[in-house]
This record gives C-alpha cells, sequence and structure tokens, in this order.
C-alpha cells in the first residue's frame, strides 16, 4: 500500500513538477515581499510594533497569553482548513486560478513579513525566535499550502482545456469526474497535514518560545 502511494506521489510530482516550481517560487516572492516591505515602515508604524512584540514576549515570558495549548490548536486548524477549502472551491471554477495564485503569493508576504518584522527588532535573537515561533508549524503548513495551490491549479487548467477539447461530452464528463474525485482525495490528504500542523503550533511552537523568550 505504501509502495503504491509512494509511486503515485512521485508520479504526481513529476507530472505537475513545473507547478510545483513556479508555486513555490510565487510563495518564496511573496516572502520577500514581506520583509522588505518591513523596512519601508514609518517609525510610529516600527515604535508599535516594537511596543505589541516586547509586551507579547513578556505574556509569554510570565506564561499569561490568555490562550491554552487546545484553543491555539483549534483556532489553527480552523483557520488552515478554511484555506484548505476556499483553495478547493476556487480550483473548481476557471476565474479561481487567477485567485489561487494570488492567495498563495498573499500567504507568503503574510510569513515574510512576520519573520521580518521580529528580526528587524531584535536581530538574531529575534531570527531565533521566529525560527522557534514560526518555522515547526511552517515545515508542514507551507508544503501543504503549495501542494494545495498546485492541485487547485491544476484542476482549473484541466477545466480550462476540456472547454476546448473535441472529445464527446460523455467522455469528457467521465474523465472530469474521475479528475474531481483524484482532486478531493488529494485536498483531503492535505486537510489531515494541516490539522497536524495545527498541533505543532499549539502544542510545540509555544513551548520553544518559551525557552527562546528569555534571550532575545
Amino acid at each position: 500500500m505504501f509502495g503504491r502511494m509512494k509511486q503515485a506521489s512521485l508520479l504526481y510530482l513529476r507530472d505537475h513538477l513545473s507547478l510545483f516550481v513556479f508555486t513555490a517560487v510565487l510563495f518564496m516572492i511573496g516572502a520577500l515581499f514581506g520583509a522588505i516591505v518591513v523596512g519601508a515602515l514609518a517609525e510610529d508604524q516600527v515604535a508599535a510594533l516594537n511596543e505589541s512584540l516586547k509586551g507579547f514576549f513578556n505574556a509569554i515570558s510570565l506564561d499569561q497569553t490568555g490562550t491554552t495549548a487546545s484553543e491555539i490548536t483549534w483556532h489553527s486548524a480552523a483557520s488552515f482548513l478554511k484555506t484548505v477549502g476556499l483553495l478547493w472551491i476556487l480550483g473548481m471554477s476557471i476565474i479561481g486560478l487567477p485567485v489561487i495564485v494570488i492567495y498563495i503569493f498573499i500567504k507568503g508576504f503574510v510569513v515574510g513579513f512576520s519573520v521580518g518584522v521580529i528580526v528587524s527588532q531584535f536581530k538574531g535573537q529575534g531570527l531565533l525566535f521566529a525560527t522557534a515561533a514560526i518555522l515547526p508549524q511552517n515545515l508542514i503548513y507551507v508544503p501543504a499550502l503549495i501542494l494545495c495551490g498546485v492541485a487547485g491549479i491544476s484542476f482549473s487548467l484541466m477545466l480550462v482545456r476540456s472547454r476546448f477539447s473535441n472529445q464527446q461530452r460523455g467522455g469528457t464528463g467521465t474523465l472530469l469526474y474521475r479528475n474531481f474525485l483524484s482532486y478531493t482525495g488529494l485536498i483531503g490528504a492535505v486537510a489531515v497535514a494541516m490539522v497536524l500542523a495545527a498541533f505543532v503550533e499549539g502544542y510545540l511552537s509555544p513551548s520553544l518560545m518559551r525557552l527562546i523568550v528569555p534571550h532575545v
């Protein structure tokens, strides 16, 4: 079973390699833009962010964030699953294709901006904290997001091609149905990965942050 899953995964990666590269680069460009924007913030905005970060660090060090690990987990899981659901719906429409592209870029921008703010205020220690706070869950979240984006773009492109297909309507309908089932199954697997990322964010990242905060 696992052998077939591995073979199917490698085949999917090979057949969609160009889309994987495109989506990954799009996310990284978004992250780069997010980090660049931090340097363009006005001084009063930087000061406000700095005060917010200091308050957050102080709350973590005193263990007074006001949220439990389970609350963080369920909140993150709900947010991540909404993302998956949105991309799944967008992938089932032709007009959803550009929206998926923009969405992936924005997600990269948010990650880059978050890291950029922390590092700009606390330099090397900030990078250490950003690694503890953002990296663990994103090791799962980002690949899952990219896979979800690739699946959505791929299915949307297939819908475009089907519009110009010379195949008979019945044959095209059968193919679309099979691809829809495969697409939905893949999105389901991504949803499971997103829930796992939520557990990492809820239980692992806060523990790492509490270890790092005294050194920031």
